[in-house]
């Protein structure tokens, strides 16, 4: 079986990473089309739309009660999101993020808010419907304040009915194939976590994580060559609020699973090492030079050798 799961595993994040990458194409031309602005367009539609893999693959794995593959998809995700992608997309695409607005700090202190929540879970050791309710609250609650504070921008032409029916349908069509994809990740994750002998929050939180994680990689680089650094931070910063809120909400209000709390231990360390990081660079630094997109790599680094059972540091 196991010999089925590794290549079907591989070849669904992949096909999921491309249809990714097309939804960000059909979110990019509705933003467009109705004037929000890059910091509205980067958290509340672009954020929602790379963070679709995650959703899809938390919410079948909470319903098949595999909760520490959910809870670990969404704290990897976002560790790889805070670490290794935004390291990766200033070095590739050679610009150092610039920090501004005030609307990028209040967004890093929502993110740092958000980031204590998955503690909760390590003190429970379960998910369940209140949890799911704070969540969702939450992130109505911080997309409601972004999307006032942000403002709009007039649209660049005029909304066509046809055109965004048309990109609807696409979108939808996409997001469809990517929910049966994540079937599949599901299914295969469990069967190799249990060739490996390891937990499949342990799985979720690295191969999972970072896979579902590429289309923010693609995005963030375009976004930054562009020196677009409200949609870059929006998009990445928001994807780790939304994973957090939305999509452990989501999968908290469908499961009452046990989660292995000695995993999701090992992995909060370096949720909060990453969020304090980039935390201080956006608040302090007002930028994220190339020296600090250095330091977040390693930080990504040195928590997969970790989850892998080798230990660089005593964490």
């Amino acid at each position: 079986m196991i010999l089925y799961s590794i290549p079907l595993l591989a070849i669904s994040l992949l096909l999921i990473a491309v249809l990714s990458e097309r939804i960000i194409r059909y979110v990019i031309v509705l933003s467009k089309l109705f004037g929000l602005s890059e910091m509205a367009a980067g958290f509340i539609l672009l954020s929602v739309a790379t963070s679709l893999p995650e959703l899809s693959v938390s919410t079948i794995a909470a319903s098949v009660g595999e909760g520490g593959l959910s809870v670990g998809n969404v704290l990897g995700s976002n560790i790889a999101n805070l670490t290794i992608i935004i390291g990766l997309a200033v070095f590739l695409s050679k610009t150092e993020v610039s920090v501004k607005g005030q609307s990028q700090k209040e967004l890093v202190q929502f993110l740092f808010l958000s980031s204590i929540i998955p503690l909760f879970i390590v003190q429970r050791g379960s998910l369940g419907p209140v949890l799911g309710i704070v969540l969702l609250t939450l992130f109505i609650y911080f997309g409601v304040t972004i999307s006032r504070k942000a403002g709009k921008t007039e649209p660049i032409e005029p909304v066509k009915k046809a055109e965004t029916v048309m990109v609807g349908l696409k979108f939808a069509l996409s997001a469809a194939v990517i929910i049966v994809l994540s079937k599949f990740i599901v299914d295969s994750s469990v069967d190799v976590a249990g060739f490996i002998g390891l937990p499949p929050s342990i799985i979720g939180a690295t191969i999972i994580g970072l896979g579902t994680s590429l289309p923010e990689l693609a995005t963030t680089i375009q976004a930054l060559k562009k020196k677009l650094f409200d949609m870059a931070l929006g998009n990445l910063l928001g994807s780790c609020i939304t994973n957090i809120t939305l999509i452990l909400g989501v999968s908290s209000l469908i499961s009452f699973s046990e989660v292995n709390v000695l995993a999701v231990e090992s992995i909060m360390f370096y949720v909060l090492l990453s969020s304090l990081s980039v935390w201080y660079m956006v608040g302090a630094s007002e930028r994220i030079s190339k020296r600090g997109a250095l330091f977040l790599c390693v930080v990504y680094i040195l928590f997969i050798l970790q989850q892998v059972g080798i230990s660089v540091f005593i964490f």
